[in-house]
């Protein structure tokens, strides 16, 4: 009987923990989700899977910075989506989804307008860098390149938006 109560409790404590761990980075992970994809659904369904990705993953408790790792794994989810998007869009007799929402207190109107004309993978580096306020070692960690080539890209991207304005 101990037994069955000591498991009980042990797993509560599990339950809490990841319930703790998700509350504390949903937020982060949905803007970043959004960003990329751009559609409200998308977002809401890619935060769950990049969680249940998280929660599959046998070395989380060996994670040194869990918000980079999150960042690494809805990054190249979505850009997974976004491959399968286009994909689709190719297949005749399929609807593509409409991609176009209104933002809802999320961005303010001339960085939503910014982001709209930039790629997924340039959005992702903007929100990281700006919006997150991330190094380039922490973005090249999370979206799997060298920091120098994060760094040009950024440079490059910086440039391309002063030529929208």
């Amino acid at each position: 009987m101990q037994q069955k109560i000591l498991v009980l409790s042990q797993s509560n404590t599990i339950l809490e923990n990841i319930e703790t761990f998700i509350s504390s980075h949903y937020d982060k992970i949905y803007k970043y989700c959004y960003s990329i994809l751009r559609n409200v659904e998308d977002a809401e369904d890619a935060v769950q899977e990049v969680f249940l990705k998280a929660m599959k993953s046998n070395n989380l408790s060996s994670i040194n910075n869990p918000n980079a790792w999150l960042y690494k794994i809805a990054y190249f989810h979505c850009m997974n989506k976004l491959k399968r998007r286009k994909i689709l869009s190719f297949v005749p007799f399929i609807e593509s989804e409409n991609t176009v929402n209104i933002v809802e207190n999320m961005l303010d109107e001339q960085l939503h307008n910014i982001l709209s004309q930039l790629k997924p993978d340039e959005r992702a580096l903007v929100v990281l860098r700006i919006i997150e306020n991330y190094s380039f070692e922490e973005i090249a960690a999370i979206m799997d390149k060298p920091a120098p080539t994060i760094r040009k890209r950024y440079e490059r991207l910086k440039e391309k938006i002063r030529k929208m304005f």
